[in-house]
């Protein structure tokens, strides 16, 4: 260490300099914590902090109490890592002869295998999240429930019942698993809650951004898709992925679906069921039920083989929503135009 004579020589000279705190020792520095209760550091232990560095520039220490000090922050709530930094801004409020705002520090984000949350390891700004296809409530949720719980069972909250019921003095000490599927699952929940309304909202901004941007589709026809998929979408983006057969014709036929479900007398059915449909007037789901019911009677077949066979037949794949309720959001004339077209493109078995 310089001696006075020292310094003031080197200050004649201009010799770049920065500024430190002098940290008294011996002394015990305690921290009330919101979350951790007291926590004591000992000063023996604290380096004489650089403050302003020998450009001129604030370290984020001095900057950091300065301007909470200034924005007169009462509650200094932060991630456990700036825990060893409280004591020297507490020094410095004392030493400023400032008053000292509340400090509660919560748990870290951590990985399923218990890892530090990074950007290395995957997603971490909202932004991310959000293009995602996340909604902020559901986010907000799932945040809110990262080291805190309210104490009972509960798990779903909107944000006015979060503002309610949150206090950081429930906060847990450990460590919070970021678990993603448990954020899907609130995401689908949220999503849930929501009304027609607001859905078909969100899902006329999705098509306006997917695929099928150019085409448009009527409001009632889009609740019928959102009655069909409410149970089945996590996303906004299921309603269109999951069922696309609701926005084009199928292109293509699963597979597996096909081997499974379409035999050699799978022709023939399917157009003694085409008959039995173009006959009905603006049908429902009930009516297309009741004449395939007739329809396998009369063939002395089970009802499942033509609801496997019809649903391939208009969706391409080989399950979905009840395909009663997607042959009447279809409509007739778009059922049957499907079922035509999937006899001229699928393959009969051969014997």
């Amino acid at each position: 260490m310089l001696d006075r004579h020292q310094i003031e020589e080197n200050l004649a000279k201009g010799i770049p300099f920065a500024v430190r705190m002098k940290v008294p020792g011996g002394e015990a520095i305690r921290v009330h914590d919101l979350i951790r209760e007291t926590v004591e550091f000992s000063t023996d232990e604290l380096d004489d902090q650089v403050l302003l560095k020998s450009d001129g520039y604030p370290t984020y220490h001095l900057a950091n109490v300065v301007d909470d000090h200034l924005m007169q922050i009462s509650h200094v709530i932060r991630g456990e890592e700036w825990l060893p930094s409280t004591p020297k801004h507490l020094l410095l409020y004392r030493f400023f002869g400032w008053q000292e705002p509340t400090f509660a520090h919560l748990p870290l984000l951590l990985n399923a295998d218990r890892s530090k949350l990074s950007k290395r390891q995957g997603d971490v700004a909202v932004e991310e999240y959000r293009e995602k296809g996340f909604m902020s409530e559901a986010l907000v949720n799932f945040v809110a429930l990262l080291g805190w719980n309210p104490g009972d069972e509960r798990e779903l909250f909107t944000l006015a019942e979060l503002e309610k019921e949150f206090s950081v003095e429930r906060v847990g000490k450990s460590g919070a698993i970021f678990n993603v599927e448990k954020l899907v699952w609130l995401n689908a929940q949220h999503l849930r809650k929501k009304s027609d309304t607001q859905i078909l909202e969100l899902l006329e901004d999705a098509l306006d951004k997917s695929a099928y941007k150019e085409r448009r589709f009527e409001k009632q026809y889009l609740l019928g898709v959102i009655a069909a998929m409410r149970e089945r979408a996590e996303f906004v983006r299921d309603f269109i992925e999951k069922a696309p057969y609701f926005f084009e014709a199928p292109a293509r036929y699963d597979p597996a679906a096909v081997k499974k479900r379409w035999t050699r007398e799978t022709p023939a059915q399917l157009k003694k069921l085409a008959e039995a449909f173009s006959i009905l007037e603006k049908p429902r789901a009930a009516e297309f039920e009741e004449a395939l019911r007739a329809v396998a009677g009369s063939l002395g077949l089970p009802d499942g083989d033509l609801i496997h066979a019809v649903r391939l037949a208009v969706t391409g794949v080989g399950g979905g929503p009840g395909v009663f309720q997607i042959l009447e959001i279809l409509g007739k004339d778009e059922s049957l135009k499907r079922i035509r077209s999937a006899l001229e493109k699928i393959s009969t078995p051969a014997a």
